[in-house]
Order: structure tokens, then sequence, then C-alpha cells
């Protein structure tokens, strides 16, 4: 999602946003109204080299960034509240109501972090696991093989991670 939204890998427009290369994928929504979902999460591949997630808490009026390397995000910040506006103007026919009260939050000092180089993927399946289920973020790099494990299983069974 993000890839289109930026036009990332674009010769010509790299980092550019375009709501109109995403406009049609909310209409695979159940309900077609992204506004009535309580949370959106996106994992996001940043540079093809590290994975990150960012959610989008609809009912908070809050987007936040979880990296398990720390960096802020901004730019998907931005990018995803400016999507939300303009999605809202094209389904709604409207602006986005209370924009202002939106809050944009970067990654936590609390957020779990990784010690190397290569579990980003599992943390972001992670990240987004837990925050499906409106959990703490009590995990750790000390609890990552475990975390593999559970995933592994859960793409065995054909459902979510338990």
């Amino acid at each position: 999602f993000i890839t289109k939204l930026l036009n990332e890998g674009n010769a010509t427009c790299d980092g550019k946003y375009e709501y109109r290369n995403v406009k049609r994928w909310s209409k695979k929504v159940p309900g077609k109204d992204i506004f009535a979902l309580d949370k959106i999460l996106f994992p996001i591949n940043m540079g093809n080299m590290h994975w990150i997630c960012a959610v989008i808490f609809m009912k908070k009026k809050r987007i936040e960034i979880f990296d398990s390397m720390g960096s802020s995000g901004g730019r998907y910040l931005n990018a995803l509240f400016n999507y939300i506006q303009d999605e809202h103007m094209d389904k709604k026919k409207s602006p986005l109501d209370n924009a202002d009260a939106w809050e944009l939050i970067p990654t936590q000092p609390d957020t779990p972090r990784q010690s190397n180089g290569h579990d980003c993927g599992v943390f972001t399946c992670m990240f987004a696991d837990f925050l499906s289920k409106d959990t703490a973020l009590v995990f750790n790099q000390d609890h990552i093989n475990q975390c593999r494990e559970r995933i592994a299983l859960s793409i065995m069974k054909g459902k979510a991670i338990m």
C-alpha cells in the first residue's frame, strides 16, 4: 500500500504522494468504509531493507509508527494522514472531521527493539498481532525464536497468530 501511495521504486516520481494510486483499495474493506473501522495496520518496507508497522487508530484519531530500530517514521505518518484526509474527501465528499484533533505519533522509546539487523520482519508481525488484539507490546529480542515459531505455526494452520 505505502509503496503505491508514495510511488516507491518509480524512477520518475519516487517518494511522491499520490492518492489516486490507492483510491480504489478501500472498496475491498468490509462495509467499504475505512472510517467505520477501529484500526488499520500497515506493514511498511523501508527502502527494501527494513520492515516497520504503522497503525491508523480511527476512533482514537491517532496514527502511530512502530519501528524495532527506532526511526520516527515521520514520512509515513504524514503520508497516512494525507491518505485518510483524501479518502474522506473522496468517499464522504467532505473534509475529514476534526482533522486538527488527529495525533501523529512516532516510534516511542518503549517500543520493543531488535538487537540485530535481521529480525525486523518478525517484530513487524508481532507489532501487528499484539496491536490488532489491543495487547501491550510485551515482547523483546529474547522472545523472537518463540515468535518465529508462532508465526510459522499460524502459517501452517492457515490462521492468525494465536
